[in-house]
């Protein structure tokens, strides 16, 4: 191990080496505190591997820290509106109105959500609703890059291909990238990948969009949105057919070739082009070039991963990097592997846990066992769209309390009009929040949260290469409390009461969460603070002396795991049944298909409460081609109307040629905080509002259809 000692130049009373997590890029930052306040924040040029990056999401970190709307107390809502009260009266009230759901309903009606369960305030929040005894815990995963992490993890026994992953742009040869923008959402990604590229690297493209990863890549697949599988199972079959693989590591390390074999002989180029409007030929292009320019990486992210054919799409990318020998090398995609004795996230989750007969009962487990229940392979998430029917209908069994941390899941969900009606049937409804947003709007209490930057935080890279200290820079504001502490004495109070007979949460608060994570390593957040980044050496092909983490420790591409469960073990492609291809006739009403994705600014759902967000972009934009625009007499900044099956919702118009002609590409997590009304504009603005939550649904992961959905555009009056 090797530890990075120099110290930054100081230019104000003290300079904290810390860590971004507005993204999962993870860029190493300096933050700059006078007279105990942030002053700036830059990158970090000693860090090892972002190496100074830093973007302006990162740059604005703190934003929200010194916001004008801070909530720095509890509050409690009541007939008379927002009050402030003590942290004792809050836990109080919440502690008994808890219990009240439990005595009535039991205690799977009380239901936990965060955006990702392996970070500290997910784990904090399974391990409290699992100490009330219920297994109902909601992540964001279905709607990001969770089908992707199964599928790999079906494939290859651990997360290879989206951005959870590690792939090595920076000393690949070639790179595909498919269904993500690295160069907006994860810049430090995309300097690695540019300087591959000034090295002789190439990089192939598949996105509807001109990004600007297209302006840089040599094969461009302009790519019709839920296609994604059927070009790569294209591709397979062109790998395949001309024995374009790495035949010695394909007989040594995987299991379920010949069956492979059989069935991309389905995929002829010239037979599925039409399905992604990318001509036969450069299907083969791009196959020939990824396969024979070694050493290559892919990544496959949200865009592969937002339909009811999810899981079988990211097998098929996930096996393009396997069957090229691309696993965990240099310049490949990267097995993890870290500091040793380091407990992660889901480490800590998995040593606490329920019994089997109620994590059976898990909103999703009966239909979808490897995303939610005992055997799930991502530790137990619920499926979402079933805990948002059993809140509104009581079905399969009521869900009447939740309580809510880091995920605003009002306005990140698809359907708003749906979640919104089962948000407000609940009885009982707790969020620890910053400042006030359409989900702490539908509150009973809200809790003011510590921001990253007023607690101490430790840091991993995903593949292991480095650890770091994020040090606190600032006192935290007045009351504020960082998640582990709120949950603690949460947990405290219910057990003082005698409501529960025992907790799952060990630590008082974040540092004791932290030393625990460390204590097995030898290494305390002292050494850490002392050390800064602590990087591991990489080392590569870990595969040949402990094999794949699949039941057959070798690369499934005949996957066991999908075949025990009744699930087709090969990939494939499957037509979304609401395309123009299996639906001609709704098609003739929503000839355009929309896609939604962040801007360059905007990350999460509560970046329309950052300031300099808004002055960047005041309000949410379509992208539409001049020829689409042309025959709907729309230009540049007029307002439109968004229109699907479900609904209608409002952008303005940026008119470019950077999309496919029968593309819009939609603004992803909107809400207008300026708007009086409790829902903040979600319900006008959000493109999530005329989008469907509904089946069919992947049969994997319990996904459905959120991007290329069929819509119409139309100019909207002022």
């Amino acid at each position: 191990m090797k530890a990075n000692n120099k110290s930054p130049k100081v230019t104000a009373d003290k300079v904290v080496r810390s860590i971004c997590t507005v993204c999962p890029d993870s860029d190493g930052i300096l933050v700059y505190v006078t007279d105990g306040r942030i002053t700036s924040i830059k990158g970090d040029i000693e860090h090892p591997c972002t190496r100074g990056h830093i973007c302006i999401k990162g740059t604005n970190a703190c934003d929200l820290l010194y916001h004008p709307d801070r909530i720095t107390h509890p509050m409690v809502r009541d007939n008379q509106g927002w009050h402030r009260v003590s942290w004792d009266d809050a836990l109080e009230l919440i502690a008994d109105r808890l219990q009240e759901v439990k005595e009535r309903y039991g205690p799977l009606a009380i239901c936990g959500a965060d955006c990702f369960e392996a970070s500290p305030s997910g784990v904090v929040m399974a391990l409290f609703i699992r100490s009330l005894g219920s297994p109902n815990t909601m992540h964001n995963l279905d709607l990001c890059a969770g089908p992707g992490v199964i599928a790999d993890a079906v494939t290859v026994g651990e997360n290879i291909s989206t951005y959870f992953s590690v792939a090595d742009f920076r000393n690949s040869k070639c790179i595909l990238l498919a269904g993500t923008n690295i160069s907006a959402t994860m810049p430090g990604r995309w300097k690695d990948t540019i300087e591959a590229i000034a090295d002789g690297a190439k990089l192939i493209v598949i996105d509807p969009r001109r990004t600007e990863c297209v302006e840089k890549a040599d094969i461009w697949l302009k790519v019709r949105p839920g296609s994604d599988g059927a070009l790569a199972m294209g591709m397979l079959n062109v790998i395949i057919n001309e024995k374009l693989y790495d035949e010695q590591f394909v007989a040594e390390w995987c299991v379920g070739f010949d069956q492979l074999k059989q069935r991309v002989q389905q995929y002829a180029p010239e037979t599925v082009e039409g399905t992604p409007w990318v001509p036969a030929d450069d299907i083969r292009k791009a196959a020939r070039l990824f396969a024979e320019t070694k050493p290559a990486c892919l990544r496959a992210n949200i865009g592969v991963l937002h339909h009811n054919n999810s899981t079988q799409s990211g097998r098929a990318f996930a096996i393009l990097a396997s069957i090229m020998g691309n696993i965990d090398i240099p310049g490949g995609n990267l097995s993890t592997a870290g500091l040793k004795g380091l407990k992660s996230g889901m480490d800590i989750t998995g040593e606490r846990r329920l019994p089997r007969h109620i994590e059976e009962k898990q909103l999703g487990a009966q239909q979808f066992p490897l995303w939610s229940g005992p055997d799930s392979i991502i530790g137990g998430a619920v499926h979402n769209p079933t805990v948002l029917r059993a809140m509104a209908t009581g079905e399969p069994y009521p869900v009447k309390a939740m309580l809510l941390i880091r995920s605003n899941i009002l306005v990140a969900y698809p359907d708003t009009k749906k979640v919104l009606e089962a948000l407000k049937s609940l009885e009982f409804f707790v969020i620890c929040a910053y400042t006030m947003s359409p989900n702490a709007e539908l509150a009973d209490v809200i809790l003011p949260r510590a921001h990253s930057f007023e607690v101490n935080r430790l840091i991993a890279c995903p593949c292991g290469q480095w650890v770091s200290a994020a040090e606190k820079a600032v006192e935290p504001a007045e009351d504020c409390w960082d998640d582990i502490r709120i949950f603690s004495e949460l947990t405290k109070r219910m057990k003082q009461k005698g409501y529960i007979d025992d907790s799952f949460i060990p630590w008082k608060d974040q540092q004791e969460f932290i030393d625990d994570s460390l204590k097995d390593t030898g290494i305390t957040f002292e050494d850490l603070k002392q050390g800064g980044v602590i990087t591991v050496p990489l080392t590569y092909r870990k595969y040949k002396e402990s094999g794949f983490r699949t039941p057959s420790g070798k690369v499934e591409l005949y996957s066991s795991l999908l075949e025990k469960y009744g699930y087709d073990p090969l990939p494939g492609y499957q037509e979304p049944p609401n395309s123009e291809i299996a639906n001609p006739h709704l098609a003739e009403k929503y000839p355009l298909m929309l896609i939604a994705t962040r801007q360059h600014s905007h990350y999460l759902t509560r970046f329309p409460e950052y300031s300099w967000v808004r002055n960047l972009t005041p309000y949410p934009q379509l992208a539409i081609h001049p020829e689409a625009a042309q025959e709907r007499g729309i230009v540049e900044g007029d307002l439109v109307w968004i229109e699907t099956p479900k609904g209608r919702c409002k952008h303005k118009a940026k008119v470019t040629e950077n999309i496919h002609p029968k593309v819009v590409n939609g603004s992803f997590g909107w809400w207008l905080p300026e708007k009086p009304d409790p829902e903040h504009g979600c319900l006008e603005v959000n493109v999530n509002a005329v989008m469907s939550y509904d089946p069919p649904y992947d049969p994997v992961v319990g996904i459905n259809n959120v991007q290329g959905v069929l819509c119409e555009v139309c100019k909207a009056e002022e």
